[in-house]
């Protein structure tokens, strides 16, 4: 994929992989992680959409995003205030918390989320919860 860069975003281009066309936002202020998340997700044939600033994720089109991917523990604002910002913003994609402190967050705040991860799960645990929402529709957050 050929990665072009749009306002404070990274896109990259669609291509004609069983996972293109379904566009993913990651939203995480750890611009390293954030990267190779995109490398990753990328190599697997999805459209990445990055952001590390939850402010100018608020900007994105979400028209045009599938799922969500944010980090809870951001500078700006966490990742509740972001999710409650993007729902009020008309967002119906499903919006999946991944963050170090994932299964330490107090329940009211992880039923919120379509689904938590946690940074240190396995690879295959995004993947598969990716795929489960890419064949399953959109799937509401659990609150």
């Amino acid at each position: 994929m050929d990665p072009f860069q749009f306002g404070g975003f990274t896109l990259a281009r669609r291509d004609d992989t069983p996972s293109a066309g379904h566009r993913i936002l990651c939203v995480d202020d750890d611009l390293v992680c954030l990267q190779l998340r995109q490398t990753l997700l990328e190599s697997k044939g999805y459209a990445m959409i990055i952001s590390d600033r939850p402010f100018e994720a608020l900007k994105q089109d979400f028209d045009a995003v599938d799922l969500a991917f944010v980090d809870y523990d951001m500078p700006e604002m966490n990742g509740r205030e972001l999710l409650l910002r993007m729902r009020a913003s008309n967002a119906t994609f499903p919006i999946v918390l991944l963050s170090g402190q994932a299964y330490t967050l107090p329940v009211e705040v992880r039923v919120l989320f379509s689904a938590c991860i946690d940074k240190g799960s396995p690879v295959r645990e995004m993947l598969d919860i990716i795929e489960r929402f890419r064949t399953q529709g959109d799937v509401e957050d659990r609150a």
